[in-house]
């Protein structure tokens, strides 16, 4: 009995960070506007997708963008949370930059006007 329950524990054990990237990349996906299938393309073994020959490159160029070097680096090293926190932040600090240009612009407009 207990060989069982040893045997059930580490069977969770092992899957439960498989479980964890996979719903890391459905939050990557959603955040990215990227498909599912094509972040693990790029994540995991590449030749196994039948558009990997004509899509590559660009979703890695997408992904690249959103996620800059060091998030597109971890997404590399299957760190598929830090990497979306990463994203969250870069969408953030660009939120941020759009909201006090914004802020700005009608004193522009009243100075030169």
């Amino acid at each position: 009995m207990f060989a069982r329950i040893a045997v059930v524990a580490a069977a969770l054990a092992a899957t439960s960070p498989a479980l964890a990237a996979e719903s890391g990349i459905a939050v990557l996906s959603r955040e990215t506007g990227v498909s599912e299938r094509h972040i693990a393309m790029v994540v995991g073994a590449r030749t196994a997708y039948a558009e990997y020959p004509t899509t590559f490159n660009r979703i890695e160029r997408e992904l690249k963008t959103a996620l800059g070097k060091e998030g597109y680096r971890l997404l590399q090293a299957r760190e598929i949370g830090i990497a979306v926190e990463i994203h969250r932040a870069r969408v953030a600090a660009a939120a941020a930059a759009r909201t006090q240009e914004q802020a700005t612009e009608p004193r522009r407009q009243t100075r030169e006007g």
